[in-house]
């Protein structure tokens, strides 16, 4: 059952939330592309401006979970690596290790839809792919202001 802390004769009229400062990607696994339950999902956002990551994954009704060790090793590789700066494609073995991360900070539930394991290997290819995408859309936001693109 879905809940809230609304009144019978409340409503919500606004929701304001602060624009990101970063490129942001999402990808999940499901039957088809609908509302329905997704075997499992994976979000990742890029902040720059902190040079942090933000990550989420989540399994059919469960709440979203972040992969900390997962962002602070890719903050840390992107920061070491001069990746923020100089915009240059991120290693396959930055990749991997982020990917390998994620799907240990998994703990995804069985059900109908999905195995664990299926689930964790998933999320591991999504980080992988969300990542590669988020970076390509940081390294062309840079490249356009510094006039390069």
């Amino acid at each position: 059952m879905k809940r809230n802390a609304l009144q019978a004769d409340e409503l919500i009229r606004a929701v304001h939330l602060p624009k990101a400062d970063g490129p942001q990607q999402f990808s999940k696994v499901g039957t088809r592309n609908a509302m329905v339950i997704a075997v499992c999902a994976f979000g990742i956002a890029l902040h720059p401006e902190t040079r942090t990551v933000r990550t989420r994954h989540r399994f059919g009704r469960t709440h979203p979970v972040r992969a900390k060790e997962a962002e602070a090793f890719l903050a840390a590789a992107l920061e070491e690596g001069g990746f923020w700066e100089n915009g240059k494609i991120i290693t396959p073995s930055v990749a991997k290790q982020f990917a390998d991360l994620c799907s240990a900070a998994c703990n995804p539930i069985d059900d109908v839809r999905g195995t664990a394991s299926y689930r964790r290997h998933a999320v591991g290819i999504m980080a992988r792919r969300t990542l590669g995408w988020a970076w390509e859309s940081y390294r062309g936001q840079s490249a356009r202001t510094e006039g390069v693109a």
